[in-house]
């Protein structure tokens, strides 16, 4: 931000502070003067009623004591709070008792003795005890308390006569008519006050408010003060009070002295908000874009929101530091322990109370505009409080769990409570012990437990992260714990048969690599065989053309094995097009079967063909699709038992067409279908028919890429084959 920027806010911090000083001491010190604030009328008023129950209206106390009745209600009150005459008795014996076995085994005779004594007088007492003599105890303790009032306002007497020395007065009892006159009343006034019918009588109390009642009679009937006693005893009067300008005391002028500072205060604060707000004011018709454009510190944007909200909390402490005092100083309160009549002290308050103000509003103006600019989430997504905010709700992801963890907190703080109290108290073991027994123990026991639940968790994951195979994580219940080791027994299993996949596929690319090598090596080794053959001159024409048909068949072969890899690789990476149309997938079949009819002649094998009754249409690439029934055929071909049957058969079910092919193996497939599939896998393990071994993994990837389907069944030596693909 720019100094101008910061000149500004000051300017307006200054304003603040001046306005709401004009609201709240303003009418205060427009127009008034010290002996019109609430502090010397507090004084003043202090004064006549220390002097008025003494001098002016003082209490007849044998007046009121021959009015003085005892009430029937009073006598009942006085017995109940007393109890019946055996409850007094005991609680008499048993007030003595101790300090009568005390002396005894002091060997105290003579205090034993004073002490019995002194008992069965009490005891005595109350067995004479009847309506007339607690008639008679009320009324005397009544009597007393007033003699003990009137001798106190004697005492008071020689200081009331001092009090009223800086006072002059001239009063007449409205009621009694009777004058009170003291001091020179012509004397100039520095403050004069008028009581009568237009401005109101004066009323003086004739009770001492600070006077207390302290007897044991009394207090069992609720007596504490006069005013219960003898009621509401005031007088009014008319006249005149004035304080004379020579007898204004020391401490009064101290108090005007300080009034007039604050009201000079007041002024200068005044003045100075008037300046500061016309500054501000031509600040911002001058440099208005200046005073507007507050960048954020990196340093203030960088810190999290409660480091900000912080910042403000400090500021606003400090700002209530300042202005509490400052006002308290304008209002012309009595804070000369805080600033005296040091200027100083006043000055430095005021700078720094601005200086918080200020702060305040710049540090509300940045948050502001980081709200007008949608970086509040922003912040809040980065703050501490909205990462406890997430820790509390992932705490609730599993209510169970959550609401366990709330209970127990709650068990534990009371239970320290609990003990803390049972410290305290001993006596509160009663209620706690079974409460611990029954609600404690429980809880520890559930604690206990997740702990251990927790434990077996965390090391049957730790041994998994280490590749270690473990056992069934055993947890009995249907708590969280329970249901995540049956999770983790879930995913063990996973990884177990991960590892077992991944050897498998360990294995499975070992053979690949093998197969690759050899069925690549063969033909290759024959061309390169027949090729030095050729080039020995020797070589009738026949034998050169025989061992060129070789090449020839092996350069075929080698060709048609590298370009289905090729095509396999490319249908793994997704990169095979399709170019779907309408197709009679019968006439497809029949024509693939008519292709080979020659190798199945020779073959010497029983094709047994079932075509649909009807002919069957679906949306597939012809092209790929032959491929799928040319690649089935000729598998079935290679790899049928000579002289057996092969079932072949095309039919619709449930929308789909089903194309199957069942015969008699040559070779010993095995267990694993699966690997039927994988590229270079042959039925001839030995490798000794043509082929490649991608016959199968070619018509799966074709089938898929359609988004048919196709299984293989093995029943011993019953193969079976079934593709299926979605009719039109």
């Amino acid at each position: 931000m720019k100094n101008i920027a910061w000149v500004f806010f000051v300017l307006i911090s200054i304003v603040l502070f001046a306005v709401t000083s004009l609201v709240s001491v303003g009418p205060k010190y427009v127009g008034g003067s010290y002996f019109d604030s609430e502090y010397f009328k507090g004084s003043f008023e202090n004064k006549i009623q220390e002097i008025g129950p003494v001098l002016l209206s003082r209490l007849d106390v044998d007046k009121e004591i021959e009015k003085l009745e005892v009430e029937p209600y009073e006598i009942e009150e006085y017995r109940s709070y007393y109890g019946s005459q055996i409850e007094q008795i005991k609680s008499v014996q048993d007030q003595y008792q101790e300090l009568i076995n005390e002396a005894e085994r002091n060997g105290e005779t003579v205090i034993k003795e004073e002490l019995e004594n002194v008992r069965d007088t009490k005891i005595e007492d109350i067995r004479k005890m009847n309506d007339e003599t607690v008639r008679e105890k009320i009324l005397s303790a009544k009597k007393e308390v007033l003699h003990k009032y009137d001798a106190h306002i004697s005492n008071l007497v020689s200081q009331a006569k001092v009090n009223q020395k800086s006072l002059a007065y001239t009063l007449t009892n409205i009621e009694t008519g009777e004058s009170f006159k003291f001091g020179d009343m012509k004397e100039e006034a520095a403050y004069t006050k008028v009581f009568n019918q237009k401005e109101g009588y004066l009323t003086v109390s004739s009770l001492d408010q600070n006077f207390s009642v302290q007897n044991d009679e009394l207090e069992a009937l609720s007596i504490f003060n006069l005013y219960e006693l003898v009621g509401d005893e005031s007088s009014q009067f008319s006249g005149t009070f004035i304080i004379p300008k020579g007898m204004v005391s020391n401490e009064q002028l101290a108090e005007m002295r300080y009034y007039e500072q604050s009201k000079w205060f007041f002024i200068v604060t005044c003045i100075l908000g008037v300046l500061a707000a016309t500054g501000a004011f031509w600040l911002y018709r001058k440099e208005k874009e200046e005073v507007l454009k507050i960048p954020i510190p990196s340093r203030i944007k960088q810190l999290k929101l409660e480091w900000r909200v912080g910042g403000i909390l400090v500021t606003v402490f400090g700002l209530f530091n300042t202005y509490y005092p400052l006002d308290r100083r304008i209002d012309g309160h009595t804070y000369n322990h805080l600033l005296g009549d040091n200027i100083v002290n006043t000055g430095l308050l005021f700078v720094f109370m601005i200086l918080f103000l200020t702060l305040i509003i710049v540090q509300l103006i940045w948050l502001i505009k980081d709200y007008r600019n949608n970086e509040v989430n922003q912040i809040w997504g980065n703050s501490m409080s909205q990462k406890l905010v997430g820790m509390m709700q992932e705490a609730f992801l599993k209510r169970s769990l959550g609401n366990q963890l709330v209970i127990l907190l709650f068990v534990i703080l009371f239970a320290g409570l609990g003990f803390g109290g049972v410290i305290i108290a001993p006596v509160l073991i009663l209620a706690y012990a079974p409460l611990f027994v029954v609600v404690v123990l429980p809880v520890l026991y559930l604690l206990f437990k997740h702990v251990a639940n927790y434990n077996k968790l965390a090391l049957a994951t730790e041994q998994m992260a280490k590749g270690q195979i473990i056992g069934d994580v055993e947890i009995r219940g249907k708590s969280v714990f329970a249901e995540h080791a049956q999770h983790l027994n879930k995913l063990r299993e996973g990884v177990r048969m991960s590892q077992s996949e991944q050897a498998k596929s360990e294995r499975l690319k070992t053979e690949l690599i093998t197969n690759v090598s050899h069925d690549l090596r063969t033909p290759l080794t024959s061309i390169i065989t027949y090729t030095d053959l050729l080039k020995k001159p020797d070589l009738t024409d026949e034998e050169r053309i025989s061992y060129v048909e070789i090449l020839d068949r092996k350069s075929q072969r080698l060709k048609t094995l590298i370009e289905d890899l090729f095509e396999v690789s490319k249908m793994a990476s997704g990169n095979m097009e399709l170019h779907k149309q309408k197709v009679d997938l019968t006439q497809l079949m029949q024509q693939a079967l008519a292709e080979h009819e020659e190798q199945i002649q020779r073959a010497k094998l029983d094709f047994r063909v079932t075509p649909p009754a009807k002919n069957l249409l679906a949306y597939v690439d012809g092209q790929k699709w032959w491929r799928v029934l040319d690649n089935l055929i000729v598998n079935a071909i290679k790899y049928t038992l000579p002289g057996t049957r092969v079932y072949v058969t095309l039919k619709e079910e449930d929308g789909c067409a089903n194309f199957i092919i069942k015969n008699v193996t040559r070779y010993e497939l095995g267990e694993n279908v699966d690997e039927l599939f994988e590229r270079f896998k042959r039925a001839d393990t030995s490798r000794h028919t043509e082929g490649s071994g991608l016959g199968l993994a070619i018509s799966q990837s074709i089938v898929d890429l359609h988004g048919g389907s196709m299984r293989i069944e093995v029943d011993g030596d019953l193969f079976k084959v079934t593709v299926s693909i979605q009719t039109v």
